[in-house]
């Protein structure tokens, strides 16, 4: 939208035009965008075309356009507006983005918001904040019709007829028994095709795999993923149906998902590095650094100890940040690889001790490659047999060392019920460096003193 926000901001420093010849050609630019197309717009103007677009063209700023807005431009724009302004709007919001939206508010500006809101609407919003930040609650929607199993098709299909406000992507209906329980599902292809006398309940696919408003939205994730559901139901304590979660939902809490464990593994925010204030994101950032600082300190302190060794023979500091190099590659992609199957659960706790084990003997089997090869390389190049096996043991140690931690830490991290993720890789860089210096000139001091 650069080349879109260039030519609006061209028109609006145009002293030749009026203001309503701006407007006029403003609107004509962007008509038929989409409102997420106008926050791009917005955001890549200047703040002084972005203040004349405001009061040129304010019914193309919509509640729709707020919600795409990312900080501080969703700030400015409210505090240019007020929130009063988008009350208008505030019916075109999807349940996902009107949810989205007042979590990001402080709390004073929130309760504005949802008194300014329809009844109906505050309705839903106070019921769905009721629940956990990440929790499936706060992403359900109750588009979805829920019947009696024991009607008969005839009678489920005139209530269905009836009904007033039906879903616009309904491709089944769920049944409940008389204590108002889930029992099943049945699709609309299947209804129209059933007898009309029969029963619900000999019709109905009991198979059905519900999920509890309070899980977090990790689980919804996960059973999608493993049986391909196109909807799921969300039920309280009691088995009784409240809402239902979406598979299109699935691609907001995937990406939250695995933006949130990337940033947790980097060490970095999950807020917009770009335009948030540099302070608050240099302070988050050196709460992970100081892992760096203290392997920044420990690696020169090992290497100080074992300086006569180093200064007898000159080769080793050309192969000494190799010992450190390879530890924290196979470290870091062991983690990667964990963390991922954790997060899509295709590991089980039961599975941890061979887990351990599968990655640690691919530690020593990549290890020994690795030193094999490199082995080879010292021996032609300084045609000396012991610095060679040096480095064959260190490769071997490494490899070895490096897998078993990149592996272990998430699995230690996730038995204790935290996030596998916070095995960050500066925390697992430091461990396998300040190791591989140890063990290296460890070794190059037993065999070449």
């Amino acid at each position: 939208m650069l080349k879109v926000a260039k030519k609006i901001s061209n028109i609006i420093n145009n002293k030749t035009f009026g203001d309503e010849l701006k407007i006029k050609k403003i609107s004509h630019v962007l008509e038929d965008k989409h409102p997420a197309d106008i926050s791009d717009v917005i955001e890549d103007l200047d703040s002084n075309s972005r203040l004349e677009f405001f009061r040129l063209t304010p019914r193309l700023v919509d509640s729709r356009v707020l919600v795409n807005l990312v900080n501080p431009y969703r700030t400015k724009t409210l505090a240019f507006f007020g929130l009063e302004y988008f009350k208008k709007s505030v019916h075109l919001l999807e349940k996902n983005e009107l949810i989205e939206f007042v979590e990001q508010l402080n709390v004073k500006e929130r309760k504005k918001f949802i008194e300014i809101m329809p009844k109906k609407m505050q309705t839903t919003v106070k019921f769905l904040m009721a629940y956990p930040e990440n929790s499936v609650g706060r992403n359900m929607s109750f588009d979805f019709i829920l019947v009696s199993e024991n009607l008969s098709v005839e009678n489920a299909l005139k209530y269905i007829k009836e009904k007033k406000e039906i879903p616009d992507s309904c491709s089944e209906i769920f049944t409940e028994n008389d204590e108002h329980e889930l029992t099943g599902l049945i699709s609309l292809t299947r209804l129209l095709k059933s007898s009309k006398k029969k029963k619900l309940r000999d019709i109905e696919s009991p198979d059905i795999v519900g999920i509890t408003a309070a899980d977090d939205q990790e689980v919804a994730y996960n059973l999608f993923n493993k049986y391909h559901f196109v909807r799921l139901p969300v039920v309280d304590a009691n088995n009784h149906m409240i809402g239902l979660i979406r598979s299109a939902d699935l691609i907001d809490i995937a990406q939250e998902e695995i933006t949130e464990d990337f940033n947790q593994f980097t060490g970095t925010s999950e807020d917009n590095e770009i335009d948030s204030p540099l302070i608050p994101n240099c302070l988050k950032r050196l709460r992970w650094l100081s892992f760096a600082i203290i392997n920044t300190l420990l690696s020169p302190f090992i290497i100080s100890l074992f300086q006569d060794t180093i200064q007898q023979t000159v080769a080793l500091a050309v192969l000494m940040p190799i010992a450190g190099a390879l530890g924290g590659n196979i470290g870091i992609q062991t983690a990667s690889v964990v963390i991922k199957g954790f997060s899509t659960e295709e590991f089980r706790e039961k599975q941890c001790s061979k887990l351990i084990r599968n990655e640690t003997l691919m530690g020593v089997f990549n290890g020994l490659v690795i030193g094999l090869l490199l082995g080879v390389t010292v021996l032609f190049w300084f045609y000396n047999f012991k610095l060679s096996l040096l480095i064959f043991g260190t490769m071997v140690f490494c490899a070895t060392w490096s897998s078993f931690i990149g592996v272990a830490l998430p699995v230690m991290f996730y038995r204790f019920g935290y996030d596998s993720s916070l095995s960050s890789g500066p925390l697992i860089t430091t461990i396998t460096d300040v190791s591989g210096y140890i063990v290296f000139l460890g070794l190059a001091h037993i065999f070449l003193s």
